[in-house]
């Protein structure tokens, strides 16, 4: 059996065969490389894959943000809320709340099977509690001063959100 080497590439964290190579050059982002054997290449591909996050809970992040905004949504619970922080920090917060809320159950991120000749009323959210999300959605900004900064402590916080449930 012959011997397999490849090429590694330090920049790219990737490996290549050395066929896939030309000029001792990555195929990706022209870096110099260097030979490994081929165990060696498997190692350090598995190890710099697991180093590296995949980006996906950062989409579904973005995919809750545009749901929950949709159709000027966002904007019209900022003007009715009327939080002492920017339209940039209030969409990240309530972001944070429905992604916390539908981690408990009981707001629900409704996506068609597939986007393709889906309508944008496709995608929604399913509130059980309308009220319960208002409240909650208020208690969040309830402890900013008017500069956004937190007026109270994270026990008061807790009890605070914790008496807006009950209403």
């Amino acid at each position: 059996m012959a011997k397999r080497t490849f090429l590694w590439c330090d920049a790219c964290r990737r490996s290549f065969d050395f066929p896939d190579v030309q000029e001792g050059r990555c195929p990706l982002c022209g870096s110099p490389m260097r030979e490994l054997g081929w165990m060696q290449a498997f190692v350090r591909g598995v190890m710099a894959q697991e180093m590296v996050s995949s980006g996906l809970p950062t989409r579904h992040r973005q995919l809750v943000r545009m749901i929950w905004t949709a159709n000027g949504m966002g904007e019209r619970y900022f003007r009715a809320l009327a939080p002492p922080v920017t339209y940039q920090k209030f969409e990240a917060r309530v972001t944070d709340y429905v992604c916390a809320a539908a981690a408990d159950g009981w707001v629900r991120v409704i996506l068609p099977a597939s986007p393709i000749g889906a309508d944008d009323q496709s995608y929604r959210l399913d509130i059980d509690d309308e009220e319960r999300f208002v409240a909650e959605m208020a208690a969040l900004f309830a402890d900013l001063d008017e500069n956004g900064n937190p007026t109270t402590t994270a026990a008061e916080t807790d009890a605070n959100a914790a008496q807006a449930t009950r209403r």
